[in-house]
């Protein structure tokens, strides 16, 4: 096969690309949808020149983002102040910032670069990871929309716990790879046989990596709040009331003991506000899990949290804190971004990278605060029984992907750490998540309601909870390395 000689199709494809790759996360899930996206994308850019390589393989990021992320708008214009030109020009930065990490790919990958066959697919795919990971760490990180998460609910569940979701990208992106040099190749069947066997290899390989988990035998018994309060109410101050009471009328029913709350149930200072939460524990003799906004006396700090009240008070403060909406990075320089958007609680304080371990009834509760859940290096796994709890506050987001793209995250940190994963988020969506990643009941987004379930904590490290990243990391440097020598020797 040659390259496609019309480019007007040529450019309609990779816009086609483009959106494919969104297709295949949450909510549209067409899993199938990132091996053509990425085959289709990989396959142009092996038939272009370099200098046109660069330029599609930013435009293919461009299509990409603005359909993948660009509901970032809803929150910045929406709880921002409204401000039209700057919420759009915020979000077109963020596109092509975003944008800009797929160009080293039409670097490496042209007609003019001349990858030698065997090793085009792993190489591919190690610089694609290399990228994934720098994008997802680098000044604080966005670890969205990565090439693995796609594949949760697939024949790659497997890999999840043993390597993680950027061992899953290597292998979609290598096999993607494999079907377009294949395709450009005139010896196919050699280069078939040849990728059958290495396939085989890398099964049989992952095969023989164990763990044990094992559930126990008593369910913690929990249920999950969904208020379903938009944004333009909770940061309300004259509404608190109303907050309130809705939340005592959904506690009205049945419900367990222990009972989870979303993000910041009441936008307030909990400090000021404690006497709410001890009538709801008394009253209807409860204990709760609920994110607040904790203020440190000692500090002067304000940090976004997560309480549990039942006997004791504890807190977790949030680690990761969301540039531009939970604080202004390079103050000096960023300031004014921050004044104009005047977003609520804009100015928080991270918490502390180690904290104290939080334990309920003997179970360890590893706790995420909103899109913290999409880092796995912050969820340390012990010998204990344990699970994960993310509370969140997607309403930032309206009704748009990113709630769904939120929970399908969530579905890969319960394989990666195979933990169950509670969800207690605002507007939605709120989810039981087992160890393996099935979601076992949910509330839609923009629904109020409550779940109550019986939840099974796990023990047992998984490799992947053991290791980190640290082997996908060896083996990318070790694949371009040997590269690197051999194209030194051979060319």
């Amino acid at each position: 096969m040659s390259a496609i000689k019309n480019i007007y199709f040529e450019y309609g494809i990779l816009i086609v690309s483009g959106f494919l790759y969104t297709f295949s996360f949450s909510p549209v899930d067409f899993k199938v949808g990132i091996f053509l996206s990425l085959s289709l994308f990989l396959y142009i850019l092996s038939t272009s020149t370099k200098k046109s390589s660069l330029l599609k393989s930013f435009l293919y990021g461009i299509i990409v983002y603005s359909s993948g992320v660009s509901w970032v708008f809803n929150s910045i214009y929406y709880y921002g102040g409204e401000h039209l030109f700057l919420s759009s020009i915020i979000t077109v930065l963020f596109i092509i910032l975003l944008s800009a990490f797929f160009i080293p790919l039409g670097y490496f990958v042209n007609k003019e670069t001349r990858l030698n066959k065997f090793f085009a697919p792993i190489l591919v795919a190690s610089i694609w990871v290399l990228i994934e990971f720098i994008r997802a760490n680098i000044f604080g990180g966005f670890p969205w929309l990565l090439v693995g998460i796609s594949q949760t609910g697939t024949m790659f569940d497997y890999i999840f716990p043993l390597l993680g979701s950027f061992m899953v990208s290597f292998i979609v992106v290598m096999l993607s790879m494999m079907l377009v040099v294949a395709l450009l190749s005139e010896t196919k069947q050699i280069l078939f046989k040849i990728y059958t066997l290495s396939i085989l290899i890398l099964y049989i390989s992952t095969s023989f990596i164990s763990y044990i988990s094992i559930d126990a035998n008593k369910p913690l018994k929990i249920t999950i709040v969904q208020p379903n309060i938009n944004l333009g109410i909770k940061f309300n101050q004259n509404e608190l009331d109303d907050i309130k009471k809705k939340y005592m009328e959904i506690l009205d029913n049945k419900i367990n003991d222990l009972v989870i709350l979303p993000e910041t149930a009441i936008p307030r200072i909990y400090q000021l506000d404690k006497d709410f939460y001890d009538q709801l524990r008394k009253k209807r003799d409860l204990n709760i899990i609920s994110g607040v906004f904790n203020y440190n006396r000692d500090t002067n700090e304000i940090h976004n949290s997560i309480v549990v009240l039942n006997d004791k008070e504890v807190f977790y403060n949030k680690r990761h804190l969301v540039p531009f909406g939970e604080y202004t990075p390079f103050k000096n320089i960023f300031g004014f971004i921050g004044d104009i958007l005047n977003i609520p609680m804009s100015d928080l304080t991270p918490g502390n990278i180690n904290q104290t371990e939080i334990k309920y009834d003997n179970i360890v509760l590893h706790p995420l605060v909103c899109y913290e859940i999409a880092y796995p290096s912050l969820i340390r796994i012990s010998e204990d029984y344990s699970l994960i709890i993310n509370v969140s506050n997607d309403a930032w987001f309206g009704d748009s992907f990113a709630p769904y793209q939120h929970l399908q995250i969530s579905q890969a940190r319960a394989l990666e750490a195979r933990r169950p994963v509670i969800r207690a988020a605002n507007t939605g969506i709120s989810a039981i998540i087992d160890k393996n990643g099935a979601i076992l009941n949910k509330i839609s987004l923009n629904q109020e309601g409550y779940i109550n379930a019986n939840i099974y904590p796990s023990k047992g490290i998984t490799p992947y909870m053991y290791f980190g990243d640290y082997p996908i990391l060896m083996l990318i440097f070790s694949i371009m390395l040997l590269y690197w020598k051999y194209n030194k020797n051979y060319g």
